[in-house]
């Protein structure tokens, strides 16, 4: 990476910066289409990410143990977890909202998104009397989900057994190749989530690379990689938003100079392998 493309906390919070405000540009506005406007749930989870993340880099201060007046330090462990996280995030706003080559496709996964998250409804029968409207209310969009889906042309050309497992709203994808379809190398997304799942799993590597850390130094240096990782994401996001909507573009250009940013890490992050 070049000189352009050298990650600084400041650059971070104008992408942070920016990254909210195409997320806002289109709240409230109208749609022809009722569905895209959605995709701000999933850019403001992102957002959301990506400022905790900031805050935990700047240090936690701990009120225990007692015995020595509390303890200082970098929580980069979690800031792993988090950036993990804001991958996934970012992966199925484009997955969702930016892939689709048509609009019956645009359909199928938008009702199975939607639906992956219902169906947990079905499993759990509330005991409060004041929750059973809303429980119905929830079978009846659970219904209506499964329904929109079948009468796609993509549901169609499943298998009886795929076909089952999409009415469960299991949403089966390959992250690679929607990684590979956003822009990012195969090999450079494989490593990246592997080393960010990581520290979700708590293998030996999360393990060793958390006790070793025991400088500041060293934990700003492993923060650091996490942020950058985000940082690449909140500039994807940036970009797609920009394409896709009209308002988010007319926002880019009053942040001119980190729009500009966003497309060299965009770009950056493409050319390696």
């Amino acid at each position: 990476m070049n000189e352009e493309t050298v990650f600084s906390k400041e650059d971070y919070l104008q992408t942070l910066e920016l990254c909210y405000e195409v997320a806002e540009s289109i709240n409230g506005k109208l749609s022809q289409d009722g569905r895209m406007p959605d995709c701000q749930y999933l850019a403001l989870k992102l957002y959301a990410h990506a400022a905790s993340a900031y805050w935990l880099s700047m240090g936690t201060r701990a009120p225990v143990p007692r015995s020595t007046n509390g303890s200082s330090f970098i929580d980069f462990a979690s800031i792993a977890v988090i950036a993990r996280v804001a991958l996934e995030t970012y992966l199925t706003l484009f997955e969702v909202f930016m892939m689709a080559q048509s609009d019956d496709e645009f359909e199928f996964d938008y009702c199975l998104w939607h639906l992956s998250g219902r169906v947990i409804h079905e499993n759990i029968t509330p005991t409060d009397p004041t929750l059973f409207d809303e429980y119905k209310s929830a079978l009846v969009d659970i219904a209506d989900l499964r329904s929109r889906i079948q009468q796609t042309a993509k549901f169609s050309t499943l298998t009886i057994k795929q076909k089952a497992v999409v009415l469960k709203g299991v949403r089966k994808r390959t992250w690679k190749d929607v990684a590979e379809k956003a822009g990012f190398g195969v090999d450079f997304i494989r490593k990246i989530y592997s080393f960010n799942s990581s520290y979700v799993h708590a293998d030996g590597l999360s393990a060793s690379q958390l006790m070793s850390a025991q400088s500041k130094v060293d934990q700003e240096f492993h923060t650091q990689i996490h942020l950058l990782t985000i940082l690449i994401v909140m500039s994807k996001m940036i970009l797609n938003y920009a394409e896709k909507f009209s308002e988010a573009a007319s926002v880019c250009k009053q942040f001119p100079l980190v729009y500009e940013r966003t497309k060299r890490w965009s770009e950056a992050v493409a050319r390696i392998p």
